[in-house]
């Protein structure tokens, strides 16, 4: 069977031959990255367990999508090759075990990523998925950091050319920069080159009404004692075409204070011990923000970031108000947005 994940030109580079079995045929392994895969067993199963994965990610896509996905597969292949290695270039030296590590952590990393590709309520979603790596000059010359900075940025598609996908893709194509840094893959800059950067918009929920998509930004400064990050929400509206406003939520010309008022006991109340708060009207800004908002059949989720409202150990945490609480405020239609329990996947055949 011919490697699943690598495509030909990459072959080319990275073993000069075509290739069979762990992915593909160890023995005709030519550079550093592939012969670090052929002598960890526990990296071996990993390329095997993506190139499965990635082969599953490819049923049931049309033939553009497949051929975008296999396009960023070949571009993460690509990366992989330099992202372990201490110059953001080929290895030329056999991988030690902290870039066995690495390579690890990047095919597991890169699976996961994949698997997000499946059919949710009834619309067949795909990744583009963008990556960069920068020598890092800005961490001086401390052996202990990591050399190199790696950027990863991952935006969802709608498998089709109905208006629904068009208009769906043509929107988080012109406006993912409002919700992550596209850039920080597609043009990285020196001064970025002392972190590494990972962000991503991954479809949550989809219902006759929305498309709900769950941000994450993750940064990691080298040299720091652990990495930041970020959760965020856009709701894209399918009957609207368009993203969210406040206004699709509340009408009461008074709601913003009211749902401050609202929040903050609720806020107290859920956190417990675990409440941070130096100012209670800090919490102000971010109750009545869009992207901080969530929502099921009970209850609008207000989401915080870490160390907002408590320590970085309590991660993320998000506070529920009940739609009987916020009557008043809504504007008509707004309970529409609330939600049951999230549709399965569809069985596709996918695996997924």
């Amino acid at each position: 069977m011919r490697g699943a994940w690598l495509g030909a030109v990459t072959l080319m580079l990275l073993l000069g031959s075509a290739a069979h079995a762990a992915s593909f045929d160890c023995s005709k392994a030519r550079t550093p990255f592939a012969k670090a895969i052929c002598s960890n067993p526990e990296l071996s199963k990993a390329d095997e367990k993506l190139a499965a994965t990635f082969k599953q990610t490819l049923e049931g896509l049309s033939p553009a999508a497949k051929t975008e996905v296999s396009s960023a597969q070949d571009k993460w292949v690509q990366y992989a090759n330099i992202a372990c290695t201490d110059n953001a270039k080929p290895a030329t030296k056999p991988y030690n075990a902290d870039a066995i590590s690495c390579l690890g952590d990047l095919f597991s990393g890169r699976t996961t990523e994949l698997g997000n590709s499946k059919e949710i309520g009834g619309l067949r979603f795909y990744y583009i998925d963008r990556y960069a790596t920068l020598k890092d000059t800005v961490s001086g010359a401390d052996e202990t950091l990591a050399k190199v900075a790696t950027k990863e940025v991952s935006t969802p598609r709608i498998d089709g050319t109905d208006d629904e996908a068009q208009a769906f893709n043509g929107l988080i194509e012109a406006h993912a920069k409002d919700y992550l840094d596209p850039a920080a893959a597609d043009h990285p800059t020196a001064d970025e080159s002392g972190e590494d950067d990972s962000d991503a918009m991954i479809v949550d929920y989809v219902d006759p009404v929305r498309i709900s998509l769950n941000v994450n930004t993750y940064m990691y400064g080298h040299g720091a004692a652990h990495g930041n990050y970020a959760v965020a929400w856009a709701h894209y509206l399918r009957p609207q075409k368009r993203f969210l406003t406040e206004a699709d939520v509340f009408a009461a010309p008074d709601w913003k204070e009211k749902l401050q008022a609202i929040a903050l006991p609720a806020v107290k109340t859920q956190m417990g011990d675990n409440l941070m708060l130096d100012d209670e009207g800090s919490i102000n800004d971010l109750v009545v923000d869009p992207s901080r908002w969530d929502f099921n059949k009970n209850a609008l989720v207000l989401q915080f970031e870490p160390y907002e409202i408590a320590p970085y150990a309590a991660g993320a945490p998000t506070v529920s108000i009940p739609w009987s609480d916020l009557t008043a405020l809504l504007a008509p239609g707004a309970k529409d947005l609330a939600a049951g329990d999230p549709p399965p996947p569809s069985d596709d055949g996918s695996g997924q």
